[in-house]
């Protein structure tokens, strides 16, 4: 049996043209960082981490919620003089927009970039029922 050839749909061609930016952003338990990357090339346009010497030294801890804001306010401060307004997050599987990630968004909204997050869609498995 062969396998079915998979084509892609209109929107999955275009989205990198259309939406050329895409935000990545990764908390770990030492540091948060957060990146804007070019789509159709992969190249890293912005990036804000914190444990660069900027902002280390300013903060007293690489890990809490201020230094977390702190990140997210640099990003959009270098996304916009590099003139990007519009970026997309989508995020990890497994991931929640909730604690210090909630943070970095949130303070990245704040300071002026516009970010759409595409949520995927999960596929509901049907539950089996049982003859009783």
């Amino acid at each position: 049996m062969r396998k079915k050839v998979r084509t892609l749909t209109f929107n999955q061609l275009t989205a990198p043209y259309h939406e050329p930016f895409c935000l990545d952003i990764h908390i770990s338990n030492a540091s948060a960082r957060a990146s804007v990357i070019h789509r159709g090339t992969s190249k890293v346009v912005a990036v804000a981490h914190s444990i660069s010497k900027d902002i280390k030294f300013d903060m007293g801890s690489t890990r809490n919620e201020a230094t977390c804001r702190a990140v997210g306010q640099i990003l959009a401060q270098r996304a916009l003089e590099d003139d990007i307004h519009n970026v997309v997050y989508t995020p990890r599987r497994g991931e929640r927009l909730e604690g210090k990630l909630q943070i970095v968004l949130q303070s990245i909204i704040d300071s002026g970039l516009s970010v759409k997050v595409k949520l995927k869609q999960r596929k509901h498995k049907k539950k089996l029922s049982l003859p009783q």
